[in-house]
């Protein structure tokens, strides 16, 4: 739904006899908005950063070895080689938390305030520091610390405020006690780890962990306090500590099953339920999410059921890691085909891409990825946002709740990025591996039509004014090292926010909780209310417009680059 800026005025009004094009020099007329993306993004509350203080003193850079980061990675690595160790340079970093809030019936083996759970991917690979202050660094110390596969789980309990209760934070190595790693990790291979980018959800009154291996893996887990210890039963593994106290006992219920809706190539699969319509008092029907957008693409899946598939089927897949051969063979059994939706409703709004890019090169991939799925937002919390909000029966359908979600997207990568002959001027107007998200609402039953979506948006960096909450990550400090940048424009949000949880508050359901990461640096939560979700989703077309004035001239000539850069003419 791309919105050209010759004709994006079609977008929101039937009538154009008030736009330019219906217009002659000497009359005004209205134009369209274009917004930034640190402009567009929502409103925040009760920002918190964390801080896991299981890892110990001796993995963190410290912050007074910041400026000498080249000396100080060479360091550690030197460090590295002359020990016995063939896991990992001595660093860890946390960030990407996937938050999730503790299901009732577990909360009985968990202290009293415990209210969320977090998942935090913990690891040495950071883009915490721009490559310019890299430049220095040895090749073979950027692979074993910027690309290490050394990639570990951190889980910690938070009370309602999002602190993290004393004692009750772990770092695990799934992937080395379930013999998943790949041997010499850190030494001879350097590349995507055995296991990444950690979710968790609540379903059904558990706590599953989602995870992109060669493809996407869940388990559920059981969690309890030591006093609630019990003995892990048969095809259940109970998490060995390697750092922090042992408060918390965390067990996998049964190895990972693999969830092969998307395919050989199926990644970051949200997670989400709906009651089960045939039989209400049956456990909620779960399903994956698939794509997101255009089409809406979901299939019902059955978490803790698999089907053993052939080891020929599963080579299909790219196979980064043939010692996980036996988990992508645990096929999580599904309910029929997928379900597609009819393509989806134009953006709410429209950002500065649009305006600098416009026609059939666009600078993000239309399609989101990753991001979280789903609170529900209902027509009452939707019309309590009042002003500045339409809801019609098109975007509502006959259903009184929608489900949302929070998608990102990243700039395409394109093959002259590494061409010599395209200028970096030109490669600096569309930089790669830059990040941006936007809400999209569905209705809740097959096929999941969608029936609204926002404008892209960035969300921003840990205040450094003592206005976080929980325990001051001091990487935080390093993000503003990578923003966001586009047409040799910045922004005040980072190159990447990786959006890794979205859910209801907890006791406050018009209060919703993302997750997200800094720039592969630190983990930071923020509070959206459903009302500004609503106002994002819903926009009055009349927020779109600005009001032609004489100063602005004839503007027709800046629908298009003056100049285009090459890739725009290729």
């Amino acid at each position: 739904q791309r919105c050209h800026p010759e004709t994006c005025f079609e977008s929101y009004f039937d009538d154009l006899s008030m736009s330019v094009k219906g217009l002659d020099e000497s009359k005004k007329g209205y134009l369209t908005k274009y917004w930034r993306f640190d402009q567009a993004a929502p409103k925040i509350k009760a920002p918190t950063t964390l801080t896991l203080p299981s890892i110990p003193k001796e993995f963190r850079i410290p912050p007074t070895r910041f400026r000498d980061i080249e000396a100080f990675l060479t360091e550690k690595y030197d460090e590295f080689e002359a020990s016995n160790d063939t896991k990992n340079v001595p660093i860890f970093i946390e960030y990407n938390p996937g938050l999730t809030p503790i299901p009732p019936k577990m909360k009985k083996y968990l202290p009293k305030y415990a209210a969320y759970v977090v998942a935090l991917r913990v690891t040495p690979a950071n883009n915490c520091f721009r490559r310019e202050d890299m430049v220095g660094l040895p090749q073979k110390v950027w692979e074993h610390t910027m690309m290490s596969a050394t990639n570990l789980l951190g889980l910690a309990l938070l009370d309602e405020e999002y602190e993290i209760l004393p004692g009750y934070d772990i770092v695990v190595d799934i992937a080395t006690q379930l013999g998943f790693q790949r041997d010499g990790y850190g030494t001879t291979y350097f590349g995507e780890p055995t296991f990444m980018d950690y979710r968790l959800f609540t379903l059904n009154e558990g706590i599953y962990l989602h995870a992109n291996a060669d493809t996407t893996i869940v388990t559920k887990l059981d969690l309890r306090s030591k006093e609630h210890s019990r003995k892990a039963k048969k095809e259940q593994f109970k998490l060995d500590i390697v750092f922090g106290e042992d408060n918390l006992e965390v067990t996998m219920l049964h190895q990972f099953n693999t969830i092969w809706s998307g395919g050989e190539r199926g990644k970051n699969f949200a997670l989400f339920a709906v009651p089960n319509s045939t039989h209400p008092d049956e456990p909620d029907s779960v399903y994956a999410e698939v794509d997101i957008n255009p089409y809406h693409n979901v299939q019902q899946i059955y978490l803790d059921e698999i089907e053993m598939l052939k080891r020929s089927f599963i080579k299909k897949r790219i196979r980064r890691n043939y010692s996980v051969d036996k988990v992508m063979m645990r096929k999580v059994k599904d309910n029929g085909n997928l379900t597609t939706s009819e393509v989806e409703p134009s953006p709410s709004f429209f950002t500065v891409d649009e305006h600098w890019f416009p026609g059939a090169k666009p600078a993000f991939r239309k399609a989101g990825h990753g991001g979280a799925c789903c609170v529900s937002l209902s027509r009452r919390e939707a019309s309590a946002q009042g002003e500045h909000i339409l809801l019609n029966h098109n975007s509502w359908g006959e259903n009184d709740y929608l489900l949302v979600g929070l998608a990102h997207t990243s700039v395409i990568w394109r093959r002259w990025y590494s061409d010599k002959n395209v200028p970096d001027s030109e490669k600096a107007m569309i930089p790669h591996t830059h990040y941006v998200s936007f809400f999209y609402a569905f209705e809740p039953h097959p096929p999941f039509n969608l029936r609204a979506r926002s404008g892209y948006f960035c969300l921003g960096f840990a205040g450094e004014d003592g206005t976080e909450g929980g325990t001051f990550n001091p990487h935080s400090t390093l993000t503003t090292n990578r923003k966001l940048s586009q047409n040799n424009e910045t922004f005040s949000c980072p190159q990447i926010h990786f959006i890794s949880s979205f859910i209801e508050k907890v006791e406050e359901s018009s209060t919703t909780v993302v997750g997200y990461g800094i720039n592969d640096c630190t983990p930071r939560l923020v509070e959206v209310s459903k009302k500004e979700i609503a106002r994002m989703l819903f926009s009055d077309p009349w927020d779109m417009k600005i009001e032609r004035s004489q100063e602005m001239g004839n503007l027709t000539d800046t629908w298009e680059l003056n100049t285009p850069p090459m890739w725009m003419k290729s």
